[in-house]
């Protein structure tokens, strides 16, 4: 998780100190899985939200080295930013892993530079921007 530390203090009207708190405001959360099925999906997705509801500018990605989803679950409905799967392969049956054909493909390097890119170039973008905002005539 990439976030940032805040401490909040309160205090009386004579200025001592009532309650400390140190707080972590999520930017970034990456869920790691060695493979990733529905199930996993709903959890992950309940994690996001809980992510975004501290903070909706937040992104939350799930990287997993397989797939086990099929094309009938709707990843629209999911608070998931985004899946990679990084060896661009589904997960078979594990008994089919230990065939004498089957081919396990590389975790592929692209695809992690791609994951390390999208969080640099979201915790570097402007967030706010009101006169651009009106020369658009949107705000969203």
């Amino acid at each position: 998780m990439v976030a940032t530390s805040l401490t909040a203090s309160s205090a009386n009207s004579k200025n001592e100190a009532i309650v400390t708190h140190s707080l972590k405001i999520p930017a970034v959360a990456i869920e790691c899985k060695t493979y990733l099925d529905k199930t996993m999906l709903e959890s992950a997705s309940a994690s996001a939200e809980e992510l975004k509801r501290i903070n909706p500018n937040s992104r939350y990605f799930i990287a997993a080295e397989w797939l086990k989803l099929t094309e009938s679950v709707n990843l629209r409905k999911y608070r998931i930013d985004q899946i990679y799967v990084l060896r661009r392969q589904k997960n078979t049956d594990r008994e089919l892993r230990f065939e004498a054909g089957y081919t396990k493909n590389p975790i592929y390097s692209d695809l992690v530079w791609e994951l390390f890119q999208d969080v640099i170039n979201h915790l570097s973008e402007e967030r706010w921007d009101i006169d651009a905002a009106i020369q658009r005539g949107k705000l969203m």
